[in-house]
């Protein structure tokens, strides 16, 4: 630490061969990226029942594909281990979001937004010449979806607190 390298645990006594090493900055920015998406979705919705236990279900099961899919690489190839360690996040991901949402709004804006993500998360750890243009290309798109669901959302001052009923 004195030197201000990172400390490397070995756990099992064998190194993980490093070759998604990026993940260590790149998995908690595209964290930051798909819990902004999951609270814009959730109030331009009014998902009153997407509440802080299911977005920290959620975003912590998207989180927890970075790390599995690290450690799986020690055991069946890189390839394999992406796929298979994705494909267990996005479905607990889609279940849970299928079951507190219309399936619609739970594929194209839970579900589409995670893969989508995790796909350039993982092609910008992979091929670190092309994170450059694949962070650009992310920031741009999350301005857009911003700029497209924003004048969709409701201030809480624009809505009545209790709607009194008219006498007709």
């Amino acid at each position: 630490m004195l030197y201000g390298r990172p400390i490397a645990l070995d756990v099992l006594g064998v190194a993980p061969i490093d070759r998604l090493g990026e993940l260590t900055w790149l998995g908690p920015a595209s964290v930051v990226v798909f819990g902004f998406l999951l609270g814009l979705i959730a109030n331009v919705y009014y998902l009153r029942n997407f509440d802080r236990w299911l977005l920290l279900l959620i975003l912590g099961t998207f989180t927890g594909a970075y790390p599995l899919m690290y450690f799986a690489q020690e055991f069946i190839t890189l390839n394999s281990a992406i796929l298979v360690s994705s494909a267990i996040v996005l479905a607990v991901i889609a279940i849970r979001s299928m079951t507190i949402m219309s399936l619609r709004l739970a594929l194209l804006g839970i579900v589409l937004p995670a893969a989508a993500i995790l796909a350039v998360t993982i092609v910008a750890a992979i091929q670190t010449r092309l994170q450059g243009i694949l962070i650009t290309g992310t920031g741009f798109a999350m301005f857009i979806v911003a700029m497209l669901l924003l004048p969709r959302l409701k201030s809480e001052m624009t809505l009545p607190a209790n709607p009194q009923p008219t006498a007709a």
